[in-house]
């Protein structure tokens, strides 16, 4: 196992143990719930948007580390995210977990890359993406 390996599982428990976030956001812009049917994880997302940026993100929910994690480094992306900015992410995200695209983030969002590994076991891509798809939904039903 190389070092980066040891680095991205290190980050992935510290997320999953720790997850960032959690809890409600007072009088938030727009909140969305996901779940993932095929093992139960399931996840609300709470946004408060001023300006087009995102001010402040909330999560709750449960579900697996990978969920967990996924969600916890989500959350520190967007915060403070323009929303064009977000949406660009949210692709890139997918493309990396997804689509096997080599993608390079910003080194304020490196940790992202903990969850690169996940292509290799397609049954857990589902956690990794709940609360992108989530945000992605929130994200649109802004928009309506």
């Amino acid at each position: 196992m190389s070092l980066s390996d040891d680095l991205y599982k290190e980050i992935i428990l510290e997320h999953s143990q720790n997850p960032s976030h959690r809890g409600d956001v007072i009088d938030y812009t727009v909140m969305e719930d996901g779940v993932n049917r095929s093992c139960g994880d399931e996840v609300q997302i709470q946004l408060k948007i001023e300006d087009g940026i995102i001010t402040e993100v909330g999560v709750k929910g449960h579900g697996c580390s990978i969920s967990t994690a996924s969600s916890s480094l989500m959350a520190d992306a967007i915060e403070g995210m323009n929303i064009s900015d977000a949406k660009d992410l949210i692709k890139k995200f997918k493309e990396m977990v997804m689509d096997d695209a080599e993608v390079e983030f910003p080194e304020e969002l490196e940790d992202l890359s903990a969850l690169a590994g996940v292509k290799k076991f397609p049954v857990r891509v589902k956690c990794a993406t709940l609360s992108w798809n989530t945000l992605e939904q929130a994200l649109k039903n802004l928009q309506n």
